[in-house]
């Protein structure tokens, strides 16, 4: 079903961006544009149908980890280098503290990537321009690696806060302008943690900013 879905929809991405490239010639303005929005609603697609394939093969019992051992100093840089350049656009600034303690992991590594980048892009998502985004990594007195991401955003309401888990819910998505998610990140972010034996928290005030925070048994 994957194979199904997803080839026809990545030669419709690769041919705009084709396109959109001048490889075969000049675009007027109104072709540009809309080559673009071609391109850009097949990369929202795209995104849904794999958030959506990794929801359904957990919820079948399906989806297996694969574990290794990584360095989570690295695992966490690797995340934030592909945030960077959204952020930088929006004047955000992006700032990592490590506890000397933080160092290998066995776990599996792309989804640990995975819960930082949603964390990540969520917080840019929300976080007006000229903000600022915090990663911290300590590990605490139980052996439990902690990993959070603040932000500087516009805050969750208290009785939202509990809705920021579930599937297809976008809370503040009303109060930005920019790109919007598929609405599972965070829910595929929650049961990616569970698999790993973890659990998941949000501290937030309205208006002043959010903290999500993951911890997971420490491992090496």
């Amino acid at each position: 079903m994957s194979h199904e879905l997803r080839t026809p929809l990545n030669a419709i991405i690769g041919f705009s961006e084709v396109l959109i490239e001048r490889m075969f010639g000049e675009l007027n303005e109104k072709q540009d544009d809309y080559l673009k929005d071609i391109f850009s609603s097949g990369k929202h697609l795209l995104a849904l149908i794999n958030d959506i394939l990794d929801l359904s093969k957990i919820e079948a019992g399906c989806m297996e980890l694969e574990l290794s051992t990584f360095e989570v100093p690295a695992a966490i840089s690797n995340a934030m280098i592909l945030i960077r350049e959204r952020a930088t656009q929006h004047g955000i600034d992006l700032v990592c503290h490590l506890a000397p303690e933080v160092g290998e992991q066995r776990a599996d590594e792309r989804k640990f990537k995975q819960i930082l980048l949603n964390f990540l892009s969520n917080a840019v998502k929300f976080t007006p321009d000229g903000g600022k985004l915090e990663v911290r990594a300590t590990v605490e007195e139980d052996n439990l690696l902690s990993v959070s991401v603040s932000d500087t955003g516009i805050g969750i309401a208290p009785e939202d806060q509990a809705a920021v888990f579930e599937e297809f819910r976008q809370v503040g998505h009303h109060y930005t302008n920019k790109n919007e998610g598929t609405g599972l990140g965070l829910a595929l972010t929650k049961r990616f943690v569970e698999l790993h034996g973890g659990a998941l928290s949000v501290r937030s005030v309205l208006g002043e900013g959010s903290t999500f925070t993951f911890t997971i048994p420490r491992q090496v």
